[in-house]
């Protein structure tokens, strides 16, 4: 009864230990305005209207699900955060597929994936289909890197008993390039490419012993998910808010 008194009070002082201790990924944003056409002002998107073509990359080999949640995702914040966003006739992603089809949408990705740009048949045929927006939005991941910076150190107490502190210390890098085209003048009116470097920092004690410490491994990941993890979706939020905080004061 004692050691089990013992273990639950040890895992108690872990599970605080990790509240205390962890914290959120920090988001560092910049932005490089590569190209923007003179004529165009945020003015003329909102009285003209505009299509959220989606996600595309050639650096991740993207499946049809991921594509359309990312799309669906930059869909979303673009709604959410751009300004005057109720006042501006938009065509998110899965209206765009829906109105297109899913074959025609996949294709017209999978080019851009390819080529980086718009095919002027593509450019046609959106101005025919979708008359009631000038504009659409395409955005390229360009690069994507995980850096793993983290350490482990043993810890003794006045007891001389060890446990094993690992400090995680992740780097999340994320580069992605908007493109918005006009379709109906045929040309690109804004590149703008937005980098964040987001990080998280996040310590974690367990025992030393084999057995105890896989355990006290298997609970906290049961209990709080991967040390220190930062997914796609996080990093992929901050650049869309980002952008649309951008665009807004064009």
């Amino acid at each position: 009864m004692k050691n089990y008194t013992k273990i639950t009070l040890t895992r108690f002082l872990i599970i605080i230990s990790f509240i205390l201790c962890s914290c959120g990924a920090s988001h560092y944003l910049r932005d490089d305005v590569i190209f923007k056409d003179d004529s165009f002002t945020y003015n003329h998107l909102k009285n003209n209207g505009m299509i959220i073509g989606g996600i595309s990359s050639q650096l991740i080999n993207l499946t049809a699900e991921e594509r359309i949640k990312y799309s669906a995702i930059l869909s979303n914040v673009l709604l959410e955060k751009l300004k005057d966003a109720h006042s501006i006739q938009i065509i998110n992603t899965l209206q765009l597929i829906n109105k297109i089809g899913k074959e025609k949408y996949f294709k017209i990705m999978d080019n851009f994936d390819m080529e980086k740009t718009v095919k002027m048949e593509i450019v046609h045929f959106l101005r025919d289909t979708l008359p009631e927006a000038k504009y659409i939005l395409f955005a390229y991941i360009e690069n994507e890197n995980i850096i793993d910076n983290s350490f482990q150190e043993y810890i003794e107490d006045e007891e001389g008993k060890e446990t094993l502190e690992t400090e995680y210390k992740k780097t999340y890098l994320l580069t992605i390039e908007f493109q918005l085209y006009n379709v109906f003048h045929e040309k690109l009116v804004l590149n703008n490419i937005i980098y964040n470097e987001a990080k998280r920092t996040e310590s974690r004690t367990t025992r030393t012993g084999c057995v105890e410490s896989c355990i006290d491994n298997l609970i906290q990941d049961i209990l709080f998910g991967e040390a220190a993890e930062i997914d796609r979706e996080e990093v992929l939020v901050k650049i869309s808010e980002k952008f649309a905080k951008d665009l807004g004061k064009i």
